[in-house]
């Protein structure tokens, strides 16, 4: 599934001109056109940030200085050849974005007579070496990626490493926004100030005045254009209350543009929606609205579900905020399920969402307009993010979506058949690991991906 993210990555390559009088004119050229090919292939998943091919010192600082001046979410070391270490750790010294070693041999079978120039041609594997150690002696985190330009499964891992560990990067000084504090006594969403600054990120909070007096003062022709481009898009009957669930919606997103937030949370249960005699209603189509456009948002307050969700919509295409509700022991399977709120993309078949009247969660001013639909089916993968004592940790687990079958749930559900095993024994597991409540939901396997955005963020993470 195509994430509709593009990661800003930079491009450090180097070549060493020490061995030029030994090799053939056409040295250096193949050495650039190495680095070349090397950009023009990250290009195909990213917007890269080109530097010259580092052939000096003074070439080393001058991408120093032009990386500075950009704001990366990860960068990439693919050396041409073996080259002084000291070439990429200075064109690094200003960059903090998470690093790829990119290992990319240019040949696939040796020849018979191999000749000392033409190994040196194909020294990639030696540069890179080089520039590990010297990182390892930083004490400075990367992930390795061999794949020659020609090799399509290899290139395959190495764009899926480097989207995570863009993905992680990212995150470097993002906002999120709250609308509405945690419902009392829910102790597994909370996360203080301090325990996301150690994450990199900060929270921008609405209140509830401010919230109030943003919805009253939402245009009701705008209102009613985004009721109409529902009911265009989406079946069913988006309710009596469905001009007023479009002005949640569009005032949360001006919030959102406002603060700059990659995503955030709102609070339906408390004073800033459903009891506010202002308000009155929940923001499950605010939530849908926003999440389809890429700043995904969770509910009860739940700030680190937030950015777990917001990590799976860009690795992945899709993040639905959802709960494993209980294990089917007769089948091993798990329902796992939202309330009324949800990420379109995950709709099955696409496009196939409804819109309903919230009878469930009724407000001061009614029932809102809230969404359901099946889920995709096929591969699978559930991620928690929690703060800890220690550290931040991301527990996730593998699977897939067998089937939807629970129409009258009246929100987005699926059954979850966990890779592990049966979904009883499974859930015991996810227990343990200290998963929070809620989850992300992300289609497809991410088992390349979640260690290396563990990696990139610094923080731990444990397969369930």
């Amino acid at each position: 599934m195509a994430t509709g993210w593009r990661p800003r990555v930079g491009l450090v390559s180097v070549r060493f001109t020490l061995f030029d009088a030994q090799m053939g004119p056409d040295f250096p050229a193949r050495m650039r056109a190495h680095a070349a090919r090397s950009a023009a292939i990250l290009g195909r998943f990213a917007d890269v940030v080109e530097t010259p091919l580092i052939e000096s010192e003074s070439d080393a600082d001058a991408v120093a200085s032009r990386l500075a001046g950009e704001r990366l979410d990860a960068v990439v070391f693919a050396p041409a050849m073996a080259a002084p270490p000291s070439f990429a750790d200075l064109a690094l010294t200003r960059v903090d974005a998470p690093l790829v070693v990119w290992n990319a041999p240019a040949i696939e079978r040796l020849p018979e007579d191999l000749h000392q120039d033409e190994a040196t041609v194909h020294s990639t594997s030696v540069g890179a070496v080089m520039f590990g150690n010297v990182l390892v002696r930083r004490g400075r985190r990367f992930r390795v990626v061999t794949a020659g330009h020609d090799d399509d499964g290899g290139l395959a891992v190495l764009e899926r490493i480097v989207r995570a560990t863009a993905v992680a990067g990212s995150l470097r000084g993002a906002t999120f926004l709250r609308v509405g504090a945690p419902i009392p006594g829910y102790l597994d969403v909370e996360a203080a100030a301090r325990a996301l600054d150690r994450l990199g990120v900060r929270e921008v909070a609405v209140s509830v005045a401010d919230w109030e007096e943003r919805v009253a003062s939402v245009p009701r022709a705008l209102a009613a254009a985004l009721v109409d481009e529902v009911r265009a898009r989406w079946s069913g009957d988006p309710g009596p209350c469905a001009a007023d669930s479009a002005a949640i919606a569009l005032a949360l997103g001006d919030a959102l543009d406002e603060a700059g937030a990659a995503g955030g949370t709102v609070n339906c249960h408390g004073p800033w929606f459903r009891t506010s005699q202002r308000v009155g209603l929940t923001a499950c189509l605010a939530v849908a609205t926003q999440t389809e456009r890429g700043r995904p948002l969770s509910c009860t307050g739940d700030q680190p579900t937030a950015i777990a969700l917001t990590l799976a919509r860009r690795l992945a295409g899709a993040a639905l905020y959802c709960e494993c509700y209980v294990p089917e022991r007769a089948t091993g399977l798990v329902l796992v399920a939202a309330g009324g709120e949800g990420d379109p993309a995950w709709a099955d078949p696409p496009g196939a969402v409804v819109v309903e009247a919230n009878d469930h969660y009724p407000g001061e001013r009614g029932e809102a307009t809230s969404v359901a639909f099946g889920l995709l089916q096929g591969p699978a993968t559930i991620l928690s993010l929690s703060p800890t004592d220690d550290g931040w940790v991301l527990a996730w687990a593998t699977g897939q979506i067998v089937e939807s079958r629970y129409t009258r749930m009246r929100g987005p559900n699926g059954m979850f058949r966990f890779d592990s095993g049966p979904g009883d024994e499974a859930l015991a597991r996810w227990i343990g690991s200290g998963a929070t409540h809620h989850n992300a939901l992300a289609p497809g396997r991410l088992d390349l991906e979640v260690p290396a955005v563990a990696e990139a963020l610094g923080i731990r993470h444990q397969r369930v």
